[in-house]
């Protein structure tokens, strides 16, 4: 006989939502359906309460303590009054002003606003559409389905640090409406299970990175329940967050790069092959990298006494130091473009005046990037090419055998590049001297024979000011250590490299931040053999072996620019097309920048795009996040179109100037 009771019931509407989410997920999300297909809760799982109402059951209790459905409905209504808003501002760096139009614009957009709406008036809520909403753990999943009734959500990024009670969830909300409710308004639904407290950020970020950055500027982020991992990924999202406008470029810059890169070229200096190409007969032999950090004072007799025998490799600031310690290392490694990098060399070359060592006596191994003025100041300059760079990519369309190696991680600092540069000669016992990135002491940042430290250097201010104690990592050798934005971020690219090159044995002697996967050693315990081919002679033959130059002729290099200067043209037609109308609400402003980054991102998937892509896609992202950001705290509908059309016009007269500015300059030093 059926059985008819509300419990027999519920139980079956359950039963029903969890195979009617399976097939949906089937078709939108297969992954997640391959996972819990089958799945077997562990400790946590959907149940029928003594009111006859879904609940989540955890350690022999509901989690809910009342009606589930009226929590969530309540939580929603306090959101929709409260809401938590992540709000990230995109800096304007007022000492280029005089250098780039980019910077230029920019700034006018910004002042613009700033006159006209000085305050922020308009209430969170009060969007028509909320474009990026992240929810941070599902529960039962209710509050969804009303925060989708309550306002027109375009894309959800739905987390969930447990399977069981996103396995319980699948019970109780039904997620294809939520899905095509979404869709329908041009967004997604991304989802992330399980894992830990970095992942939802890490999702975000890869979130912009396939729909646009002009997100960024604004999301909402709703925590359903408080728990270690949510409340840590909100922590690590607000202490991350500069992670998130890390590495973009601009057109100018870009441009730059591009002039120095075919000027190296023209020069005839040879580029780092791939690993095949060559082989290191002595891949035990130990490397030392020297960086900047105030770690590096305490190993300068370590290295002095040794350095007959030691291959040592200097990284950018590095070398001033070294020198002045009577140190002269065998391979200094530059990847800076700007040419106030000249400057600071000139100074070294001074330093040098009544040294025997002069800087023709150092060989330089440098990113494809770095201005020429610095590459011709130093013995016989070598190459590395960038990734992410449309200097790397000019020489990679011209490589057609490909034959050079490039670069993964060669940014933010000189430390990354060298990194690149030792395992890409095949090196697997590496020394890292003067590592910190970070400081016990604010005072103290870098070494004490720095240009840092150095009473003229023009930067010295700046460069304190970014000395703060408001991010700290886990130490090497003690608790932790202070650190900062570009610190760590040369950190987390290191492990990155290193997690791609797990044969390698690395060894950190700095008394700064931990790095995952090395070895942490203090430099009086470092042992090595003294018994090993005379180094000169040993670098020599291998750096001869790996770089060359026969793929990069002069008549395909002009080939290739003639073909690349058409279809940018085209290109950049194409760009400000999508722009070229009045828009009259936020929203319309939104679906033009994310059509406009779908078509970056097809660009990105071509390969005879890629070099257009990598020269533009910074500058997209930084205008439509800059414009999306200050069109949020416009208070007056009206006044906010005025300025949203202001901004298109000023950004397509940006995008003429820069055309015109590739066209004329392009092959200019």
């Amino acid at each position: 006989m059926l059985d008819t009771s509300s419990f027999a019931l519920e139980k079956m509407i359950l039963l029903a939502t969890l195979q009617a989410n399976l097939d949906s997920l089937k078709v939108y999300v297969p992954e997640i359906y391959q996972q819990f297909k089958s799945y077997t809760p562990e400790n946590t799982w959907v149940v029928i309460d003594d009111d006859g109402n879904p609940n989540l059951f955890n350690n022999n209790k509901c989690v809910y303590e009342n009606n589930a459905r009226e929590f969530c409905r309540a939580q929603v209504e306090q959101y929709m009054a409260m809401p938590d808003v992540y709000v990230l501002d995109i800096p304007v760096e007022q000492r280029l002003l005089n250098r780039y139009d980019h910077t230029r614009v920019l700034s006018k957009i910004s002042e613009k606003r700033k006159t006209e709406n000085p305050i922020r008036s308009r209430h969170y809520m009060d969007e028509e559409r909320l474009d990026l909403l992240l929810i941070l753990g599902m529960g039962l999943g209710y509050q969804v389905e009303e925060l989708i009734q309550q306002k027109k959500i375009q894309n959800l990024l739905l987390c969930e640090p447990s399977c069981d009670v996103f396995y319980a969830m699948l019970h109780c909300l039904e997620l294809k409406p939520i899905i095509e409710s979404c869709k329908a308004l041009g967004g997604t639904v991304t989802f992330t299970i399980g894992g830990n407290a970095l992942d939802p950020v890490n999702a975000i970020s890869q979130f912009f990175q396939n729909y646009g950055h002009g997100h960024i500027g604004r999301f909402y982020i709703f925590k359903h329940y408080d728990s270690v991992t949510n409340d840590e990924t909100i922590k690590q999202l607000k202490q991350l967050g500069y992670r998130l406008l890390f590495g973009w470029g601009f057109m100018e810059d870009e441009i730059n790069g591009l002039k120095h890169t075919l000027a190296n070229i023209q020069s005839g200096y040879k580029v780092c092959k791939t690993k095949n190409e060559f082989t290191n007969k002595t891949p035990q032999r130990p490397v030392f990298i020297a960086a900047n950090g105030p770690s590096l004072d305490y190993c300068m007799g370590f290295l002095r006494e040794n350095q007959n025998e030691l291959i040592i490799i200097s990284c950018g600031t590095t070398l001033k130091a070294l020198l002045k310690n009577n140190i002269t290392p065998d391979i200094h490694v530059e990847m800076e473009r700007q040419i106030s990098l000249v400057k600071y060399i000139e100074g070294i070359e001074q330093q040098q005046e009544k040294s025997l060592v002069k800087l023709k006596d150092i060989q330089l191994v440098a990113l494809n990037t770095v201005h020429p003025e610095v590459l011709e100041k130093f013995k016989s300059p070598l190459l590395l090419t960038k990734n992410a760079d449309v200097g790397g990519v000019f020489i990679e369309s011209i490589d057609k055998l490909g034959l050079y190696a490039i670069t993964k991680y060669p940014n933010p600092t000189c430390v990354n590049s060298a990194m690149e540069l030792v395992t890409l000669l095949g090196f697997k016992e590496i020394y890292l001297l003067g590592t910190d990135f970070g400081y016990a002491s604010k005072e103290h940042h870098h070494s004490k024979d720095s240009v840092y430290y150095d009473k003229e250097y023009e930067l010295k201010d700046t460069i304190d000011a970014k000395m703060t104690d408001d991010l700290s990592r886990k130490g090497n050798f003690r608790e932790f250590v202070h650190t900062n934005a570009v610190y760590d971020s040369t950190r987390i690219n290191l492990e990155f490299l290193l997690s791609k090159n797990r044969d390698v044995n690395v060894y950190n002697t700095a008394d700064g931040a931990y790095i995952t996967l090395t070895e942490p050693r203090k430099i009086e315990n470092i042992k090595f053999s003294s018994k090993q081919e005379n180094k000169q002679e040993f670098l020599k033959r291998l750096l001869d072996d790996a770089f060359d130059n026969q793929q990069l002729e002069l008549s395909n290099v002009v080939q290739t620019l003639k073909e690349s200067s058409h279809v940018l043209k085209v290109t950049l037609e194409q760009f400000v097309l999508k722009m070229d109308k009045q828009v009259s609400s936020r929203e319309e402003l939104a679906d033009i920048f994310a059509d406009q980054y779908s078509l970056l991102k097809e660009l990105s998937k071509r390969e005879e795009y890629k070099f257009n892509y990598w020269l533009i896609q910074g500058t997209f992202r930084y205008y439509q996040s800059m414009i999306m950001s200050h069109s949020y705290l416009y208070g007056d509908l009206n006044t906010r179109n005025d300025f949203m059309n202001y901004c298109l016009h000023e950004f397509k007269e940006h995008l003429t100037y820069l055309y015109n500015e590739f066209l004329t300059t392009y092959n200019k030093v």
